[in-house]
This record gives C-alpha cells, structure tokens and sequence, in this order.
C-alpha cells in the first residue's frame, strides 16, 4: 500500500453534513454501490453540477480538504463515505471529522487524517502530497508543509487490507491454519 498520497484537491467549510456530501435520494440501499453513488457527491454544494450525473466524479479531484466536523448530522452511515470513493476521492483532510464518518471511511478504506487548521491553508485546486504514517502534508502549490497526527498502525492495517470486511476475513482465514 502507498502510503503517500497525491492529488489535487477541492475544499469545503465546516459542518458538512453526511447529506451534503451526497444526497440521501442516491444512497443505493440494496447494496453500498459507491460508483452509483459517486455520481451524485457534493452536488450541493459545488456550483454547476447539481442533477448532473458524474458532475463532481469528472472534475478530477482526488483529495477533500475540509473544515470542521466534516461528515456529521447522522449516525452511522456508510454511504457517504462510499460515495466519495466512488468519485474518486483517495483521501480526506480535515479539521475535525464526526467519529462515525471517521470510523466508516477507514472501515471502507478511505484514509482520514485529522489536522486542525488545514482548511486555512489549503485552496481548490492546490495539490498535495501527504504522508498517511507520520502525518506531513506538503501544499506542492505553495510549498507549505503542515505536520498533522499520522494514522494509527490499526487503521494503517484495514487500510492496507483494503478495508475492515478484508481485514477481518484475512484474520479469520490466518486463525484457521
């Protein structure tokens, strides 16, 4: 597993709720479809792309950079989380995230690293480098380094795994030889 990841980046504010980031008349309820979902993220909150399928998947954006409290306003939900990966997202910077979004998007291996004030110093389009182990984060734009909490070796190991239902399995799988 990388555990440097790259991309160019789109931010948002504080308080994102979990239906922000993507609609709950497009969470798939049969099956946790990300891709399906993925179609449909921050259509609210990005101008342009609202009722445009794919709209926010096609602007190549690989990083969220967000405020405070990102992913709040329900219990756990996995769809959001999902839905972001479905579009592409890689990663997510935040001031604060709520621990369930938190706890869903590790769960689904999309890593997470917390770093108060980031989306201060942080603009759309910039691009990143961070390091998910020992939590530096370079503004490639800028050239800003941000030293941030890296990711525990737990969340490192389902990440790798690539996710929780994986890393679980492979578990049971070692426990039964």
């Amino acid at each position: 597993m990388n555990t440097i990841i790259k991309g160019k980046c789109w931010t948002c504010g504080d308080d994102v709720t979990v239906y922000q980031i993507v609609s709950e008349n497009h969470w798939t309820m049969e099956r946790l479809d990300g891709e399906a979902m993925g179609n449909w993220v921050f259509e609210s909150l990005e101008d342009g792309i609202a009722g445009v399928e794919g709209g926010f998947k096609h602007m190549g954006f690989d990083i969220v950079v967000a405020g405070r409290d990102f992913g709040c306003g329900s219990k756990s939900v996995e769809h959001p989380m999902a839905a972001l990966k479905g579009a592409g997202i890689k990663l997510v910077v935040a001031d604060s995230v709520s621990r369930y979004s938190y706890r869903n998007a590790i769960n689904l291996a999309l890593p997470v690293v917390i770093c108060p004030g980031i989306s201060r110093k942080v603009h759309k389009n910039d691009r990143l480098a961070v390091d998910l182990i020992n939590g530096k984060i370079l503004n490639c734009t800028t050239g800003e380094e941000t030293a941030a909490a890296g990711l525990g070796s737990f969340a490192m190991e389902i990440l790798a795994a690539g996710g929780l239902l994986n890393y679980v399995s492979v578990r049971v799988n070692e426990n039964d030889k």
